[in-house]
């Protein structure tokens, strides 16, 4: 067997990692050698750059097939690991299937799976024979179940369905063997119910997903640990453009996606694991809700129920201050001033109905320029003119006078009428009385 060296591990693993996404380091020098040797043999190569080069020239690209296959691990088994498989009978599948079920109108439930990396096709059986177990006859659902590989010739084989007794021992209990499988030359052939649930093609994971569509279950195992760092974050951004809302992804039982793939959520049944698309909650709450035909019947029958009229509050603006409401009998508000305020008079007596003895001659005082003659019984009391009209429009009718008044120098105008007046208008403001114009 020839050795291969460090310079011959590099260009090799550029080529690899060129031709099928599959990261090989140093470290994987007698991975190279194992695998390769063979493919030596096969085209009389001397040496493994003897072989780099005619891959390399090789204008049919037939070499880098057989490269592909070599390096490509193969290894699988039926229900390898069997948690997965447990996860699909007991958990995935039944939630599923009452979602597809609760918001199809008509026709089949439909289910759309995908087993990418399927290898040789162990993977995709085992999962076809959990549907079954779960679902128990299929006549009512759309199943479809893609495989896919990027070696040919493990499409090839898992397309064909044809195993040998070693391949059937590790892992396909007895009872499974007897139902799913026939007996053929040298091996097992699965059984054409099966079969027909399956289509396999050749597809490399870091090509584009364009025209494969959305899956409701993506199985993805034991494939990303060949990918670099970089490769695994856009593989597992690629898957979660594929995966229904609601989906899920299964991955190996040694990998994860802790700081890969943040746009998926770790989920825990018993002892397996799995994972779903940040927001799957969510939707698979929504997909309870009533098919529209239902949420229909539902507006209509609200409709027909009366319905109690709501009067809408006026709406208060920020800049805006609503008024204060006064209880009966409760004084007016009052607002600081340093001057008495002046009231307006409801009623302005017309020119005819003044109350003044024309018998009385009002001398004019000059008044100093510190008092206010803006109107009011005080101010007329202290400058000894006539009061201006708004203090009798102010009392009430039960309390205007019946005589002329007048103040100043008249002589029969004594000081008890002006102390009686001013009772009057004090018992006034102490009662209380509902004057409009107070």
């Amino acid at each position: 067997m020839a050795k291969i060296t460090a310079e011959e591990i590099e260009l090799l693993a550029k080529y690899i990692y060129n031709i099928s996404g599959i990261y090989l380091d140093q470290s994987k020098g007698y991975l190279l050698e194992t695998r390769l040797n063979p493919l030596l043999d096969s085209y009389g190569c001397s040496s493994f750059m003897d072989l780099y080069y005619r891959a390399k020239t090789d204008t049919s690209r037939q070499l880098d097939k057989e490269v592909v296959n070599a390096i490509s691990t193969n290894e699988t088994l039926f229900f390898r690991d069997n948690k997965p498989f447990e996860l699909l009978k007991n958990k995935i599948i039944p939630d599923l299937v009452d979602r597809r079920t609760a918001t199809s109108r008509q026709g089949k439930t439909k289910l759309r799976i995908w087993s990418a990396a399927c290898s040789t096709g162990q993977e995709v059986y085992s999962i076809a024979i959990s549907l079954l177990e779960a679902l128990g006859d299929l006549s009512d659902y759309d199943i479809t179940l893609l495989g896919t590989d990027i070696s040919d010739e493990a499409v090839a084989k898992a397309s064909y369905g044809m195993y040998g007794n070693f391949e059937i021992e590790r892992g396909l209990p007895k009872t499974p063997l007897q139902r799913y499988f026939t007996p053929a030359a040298g091996g097992w052939k699965i059984k054409d119910e099966i079969r027909s649930l399956a289509v396999f093609k050749k597809f490399n994971l870091m090509d584009s997903y364009a025209g494969l569509g959305n899956f409701d279950i993506v199985f993805c195992r034991n494939v990303a640990i060949y990918f670099t760092g970089n490769d695994k974050r856009k593989l597992f951004q690629k898957l979660g453009q594929v995966l229904a809302r609601d989906g899920y992804l299964i991955i190996g039982g040694s990998e994860s996606l802790g700081g890969i793939a943040p746009q998926f959520q770790t989920q825990n049944y018993l002892r397996g694991v799995y994972y779903q698309l940040q927001g799957a909650a969510e939707a698979m709450a929504k997909a309870r809700e009533p098919v529209p035909a239902a949420r229909e019947m539902a507006k209509k029958a609200a409709a027909k129920e009366p319905t109690r009229r709501r009067i809408p509050r006026p709406a208060s603006t920020g800049g805006e201050r609503r008024p204060e409401t006064l209880r009966p009998n409760s004084p007016p508000p009052t607002t600081p001033s340093s001057k008495l305020q002046r009231t307006t008079a409801t009623k302005i007596p017309a020119e005819s109905e003044k109350i003044v003895d024309p018998s009385v001659e009002i001398p004019e005082i000059p008044l100093d320029d510190s008092v206010d003659t803006s109107g009011g019984f005080l101010d007329a009391a202290g400058s000894g003119r006539q009061p201006a009209e708004s203090l009798l429009g102010n009392l009430p009718a039960s309390h205007q006078p019946t005589e002329p008044l007048a103040i100043g120098s008249d002589p029969g105008n004594s000081e008890e009428k002006k102390t009686s007046l001013l009772q009057k208008i004090a018992e006034c403001h102490q009662d209380g009385d509902d004057n409009p114009g107070r």
